[in-house]
């Protein structure tokens, strides 16, 4: 079963260096990996809308501070990590797309805790923070052992060398994640449009 540790002694693997136990270890091993495994996930989760940690919620008003500019206000969702698109309706053909025309028509934004758009209602795709490893897909997995790695790299190796290949086979795997994700986006909604087409 993928963990924490897991995925860190994988990246650890990746430099050379010995695997730990546990993040509270005395070794400078674990102490890097406690320093940069959850900004390492939490970046990468926010750099591309992973299905894994997508989530479409109706909104919930509340008092509008910037009457005049925006129509209503609402409550940013307590586990957003990242927005991605706004719409007036939850679409069961296209759960996950948006396209610039929708952007265009459906801005918002931002501030603090509260978000501000012209919808009622709105509903929300976003990114969410997804902690539990047991959820990520393989070639997350992949990815973000990597991308790891090139964070440990330099406070573990001091090789310029070996974070450039690290760096190199990160990109890669991403991409190789990025879409696979995306191709799996597209089956599912195939999927979904036959079973709309047979209910039909």
């Amino acid at each position: 079963m993928t963990s924490i540790i897991s995925i860190c002694n994988i990246a650890l693997s990746n430099l050379g260096k010995d695997n730990i136990n546990e993040l509270g270890e005395a070794s400078a091993e674990a102490r890097a990996c406690k320093q940069f495994y959850e900004q390492t996930r939490d970046a990468l989760l926010h750099d591309y809308p992973w299905r894994f940690a997508g989530k479409t919620m109706a909104l919930a008003e509340i008092a509008n501070t910037e009457l005049g500019k925006w129509r209503y206000a609402y409550q940013r969702p307590i586990d957003c990590l990242k927005p991605r698109w706004i719409r007036p309706a939850y679409s069961v053909d296209d759960p996950c797309a948006q396209t610039q025309q929708q952007e265009i028509m459906n801005p918002y934004e931002i501030e603090g805790e509260t978000l501000f758009c012209n919808l009622s209602p709105a509903f929300l795709r976003y990114t969410f923070k997804q902690a539990d490893p047991t959820k990520f897909p393989p070639l997350f997995v992949e990815t973000l052992s990597w991308h790891l790695s090139v964070r440990l790299s330099m406070p573990l190796t001091r090789d310029i060398k070996m974070r450039n290949d690290a760096y190199q086979l990160a990109m890669q795997t991403k991409a190789k994640a990025e879409m696979a994700d995306a191709n799996e986006a597209r089956s599912t909604s195939d999927h979904d449009s036959e079973l709309v087409e047979v209910r039909g």
